[in-house]
């Protein structure tokens, strides 16, 4: 360890040399200036622990060194030597920033005690200070990430009353921090709710997260989207709260752009396809005058394509709707073998046409279910559909139903990242429906992802057919929307099954 380094600033030889020898003995490295002029001469060149300060020096006294200690912010400590009986002079020198003083005569005792606990004590400042400066600086880049933030932020102590708020804050809701701090949270954020995220988040010493609602100003109504933490101090009391509140305004006004988007392109795209397909069948039955076996096979194809349009176009409008909670369904008892066969039925000439076998498995005496007919019509239809775009010629394609009633047995097949949290019930019945085909296949990393909008996994873009890939999306939000689930399986080169549970109580 090294040793601390003292400089004695004394005149008087003989009172000098004691202390150097008894600073040394006890362990110091010292070093002696003859006046207060040398003794700056030492701090100009050298770094010192501790100064020893005789206040009656030559040319410069120890008061005036100490002044020019102080006031070139050293980091020194330093203790004053007076004559007994001047100790009114140390006491001044002190409030000017000494840290103590030691009276002549002195003993040895009582010199290396002061000087011990002046270094200690120095230190001990000195640190206070690094971390006092350290949290100055934590606090300024804090406040300059709050102040920066495009989110509003308003935070509260433990009785609910305004602590800070943030200059997005202040902008949007027509405030300044200087007029809220210590006001009740409810007079600066008024709202269309009965108690703010923050309040809930005191109430309940626990996160309030997600919490929709809307800013009441006067002349504007903000809708937004909020959370609030508790804060606690380092013994985990409760000190207060802090919520974050994201003004929702511009998105909603771009997702009510993209429905109206969406809306105009789809009855814009209809309209003409729907000519398209009143001209055709014209021609089709041959109004226009005869037509061969070869000119029926094309138009046959123009319609089936028009028709697979307006499919995708209904597709894309009923998944926006999903989304946007305007999907209205209507819930009655189904036999589900009945709409099964119908499927099948409308199926059975395309599964031809594409040169592939299609069977159908049915369990006996099938309990009904509480479904909307079209939507679930429509979500086995885009099942097979899919089938048949990815199986080769030659394939097969089997759709099947029985009644599950062992729910637990499940677990592990469906993939986490569909349903995250699931926890299938140890028992009850399900309806179990399952689309098989021996098609390309899907990769396993895809499993988890192909439900998501727009997703096509890599295996499925060698399909004889392209689609949107928001066939599956709808797939998933009808199965959502019957509390019912849906997942697939596969094994790439040896086809695909999609399976679909849907609760019978």
């Amino acid at each position: 360890m090294d040793q601390d380094k003292i400089l004695i600033a004394d005149d008087e030889a003989d009172i000098a040399l004691i202390l150097k020898l008894q600073l040394e003995d006890a362990g110091y490295k010292t070093v002696r200036a003859r006046d207060g002029v040398e003794a700056l001469e030492w701090l100009a060149r050298e770094t010192f622990d501790l100064v020893l300060l005789d206040i009656k020096m030559p040319r410069l006294d120890g008061m005036q060194v100490l002044e020019r200690i102080k006031g070139g912010r050293r980091s020194e400590a330093v203790v004053m030597m007076t004559a007994h009986g001047n100790e009114d002079v140390a006491v001044e020198a002190i409030k000017r920033g000494a840290i103590d003083y030691i009276a002549k005569p002195f003993s040895t005792e009582d010199l290396v005690k002061k000087v011990e606990h002046a270094i200690l004590l120095n230190r001990t400042r000195q640190e206070n200070q690094r971390l006092q400066q350290k949290l100055e600086e934590e606090r300024k880049k804090t406040e300059a990430i709050l102040q920066g933030m495009a989110d509003l932020l308003i935070a509260v102590d433990e009785q609910g009353k305004v602590m800070t708020v943030n200059r997005r804050a202040e902008e949007v809701l027509g405030i300044s921090r200087a007029t809220v701090t210590g006001a009740a949270v409810g007079e600066a954020l008024k709202a269309d709710i009965p108690e703010l995220p923050c309040l809930v988040a005191l109430r309940s010493a626990a996160p309030c997260l997600d919490v929709a609602y809307t800013i009441l100003l006067n002349e504007r109504r903000i809708p937004v989207l909020a959370s609030a933490t508790p804060l606690f101090n380092p013994a985990g009391q409760l000190t207060g709260a802090v919520e974050i509140i994201r003004d929702m305004s511009r998105l909603r006004a771009l997702e009510q752009d993209k429905e109206d988007f969406v809306s105009m392109l789809s009855h814009d795209l209809k309209t003409p396809i729907t000519s398209i397909v009143g001209s055709l069948d014209l021609v089709r039955e041959g109004r226009l005058g005869a037509i061969n076996e070869e000119q029926k096979s094309f138009l046959d194809t123009a319609v089936e394509s028009c028709d697979e349009m307006v499919e995708m176009i209904d597709t894309l409008l009923d998944v926006q709707k999903f989304e946007a909670g305007k999907m209205v369904l209507a819930f009655r008892p189904e036999e589900p073998q009945l709409l099964i066969q119908r499927t099948m039925t409308r199926f059975r000439p395309v599964a031809r046409r594409a040169g592939l076998g299609l069977r159908s498995t049915i369990g006996a005496q099938l309990p009904a279910i509480l479904a909307d007919r079209g939507k679930f019509s429509r979500l086995l239809n885009n099942l097979l559909t899919n089938a048949v775009k990815f199986t080769p010629e030659g394939g097969e394609i089997e759709l099947a139903a029985k009644l599950a009633e062992e729910p637990a047995s499940f677990r592990g097949r469906i993939p986490e990242q569909l349903y995250p949290g699931l926890k299938l019930p140890d028992s009850g019945a399900f309806l179990q429906i399952s689309v098989r085909d021996s098609g390309i296949g899907i990769p396993a990393g895809a499993l988890a992802t192909i439900f998501d909008r727009y997703v096509q996994a890599k295996s499925r873009k060698l399909a004889k057919a392209q689609g949107t890939g928001l066939g599956l999306t709808f797939c998933r939000k009808v199965m959502d929307a019957h509390h019912g689930y849906i997942w697939a399986e596969s094994t790439e080169g040896k086809g695909s099954t999609f399976y679909l549970l849907f609760p019978l109580e």
